[in-house]
């Protein structure tokens, strides 16, 4: 409850602007991922899950471009054997806004106020809520996007995909096919292939770290960040079941693993987690 009663203003505040004349289509998405166990160190095991819902308006004119919001929320939870440790619950809302440009070659700016906390802050973010729990994200980039044939991206963004929050470049070639569309380049590739008026196939390979601001209540309130580093590699079958309902499924692996926190007792964890397996779903209804 705690979750959908933080998620009540950016809600409200899309609604609002799907009111407004826009193109493109809304998205609402429910999505579930789920880590299977792997090794965490010395006679140690970790798994998890995660849980999201997606909000996203349509794209608006605006300033000679287009402008869209979103409010995307997951939960996490990290389940641990063999540590001196209570299992966490960690959640992350975010507000991604968007501007990109309207000419053939043309910029794409992004703004990202991120809430990342532990449960027992984040329930009572207005009240609990700390500088801590809150960052400040971005990207910017030039655009050759591609309508039948090659484009590029070259730009930087800054956030915590890495874990730890830095800057990083972003560098991508572009093809936009009839049948196959790419991404290929720095950090994320993906390929996409339309093999039937319903159905696509694709590829996909990004960074999946993350940053969380944690208070243990059981430690008298002890904070510390939970950074955890890792890639993601996905397949991905995408059926359009109407031109409303879309279902995805999704099974990867997930490597170069490592965790980063503090145990019930104070000490500093900070291992490689063995790479897994993972499998999902993502259900969405466009409009």
């Amino acid at each position: 409850m705690a979750a959908f009663r933080t998620l009540g203003l950016p809600a409200a505040m899309l609604l609002v602007l799907t009111s407004s004349p826009a193109n493109g289509q809304a998205v609402i998405e429910l999505s579930h991922v789920t880590l299977a166990d792997a090794d965490f160190g010395d006679g140690a095991e970790l798994g998890g899950r995660e849980d999201g819902l997606l909000l996203r308006t349509p794209k608006f004119d605006f300033a000679g471009g287009a402008f869209d919001v979103a409010a995307d929320y997951t939960y996490t939870h990290y389940d641990y054997r063999g540590l001196a440790t209570r299992d966490r619950d960690l959640h992350r809302l975010e507000l991604p806004m968007t501007w990109t440009g309207a000419s053939p070659i043309h910029a794409r700016i992004g703004i990202t106020p991120v809430a990342a906390a532990s449960s027992n802050v984040f329930k009572d973010l207005f009240s609990r809520g700390g500088s801590d729990d809150f960052s400040l994200y971005g990207d910017a980039s030039i655009e050759r996007l591609p309508s039948g044939g090659w484009g590029w991206r070259a730009g930087a963004a800054y956030d915590d995909s890495f874990g730890d929050e830095r800057a990083y470049p972003v560098l991508s070639l572009l093809r936009d096919g009839d049948t196959v569309t790419l991404e290929l380049g720095w950090p994320r590739t993906r390929v996409d292939w339309k093999v039937h008026p319903s159905v696509n196939l694709g590829f996909d390979i990004a960074p999946a770290g993350g940053r969380w601001h944690v208070v243990s209540d059981e430690r008298d309130g002890a904070e510390f960040f939970y950074v955890t580093e890792a890639w993601r590699a996905q397949l991905l079958a995408q059926w359009a079941i109407t031109s409303n309902w879309h279902l995805d499924a999704v099974v990867g692996y997930e490597f170069d693993r490592s965790h980063e926190f503090e145990d019930d007792t104070g000490l500093r964890i900070d291992e490689d987690v063995d790479s897994t397996v993972l499998y999902g779903v993502n259900f969405a209804y466009r409009f």
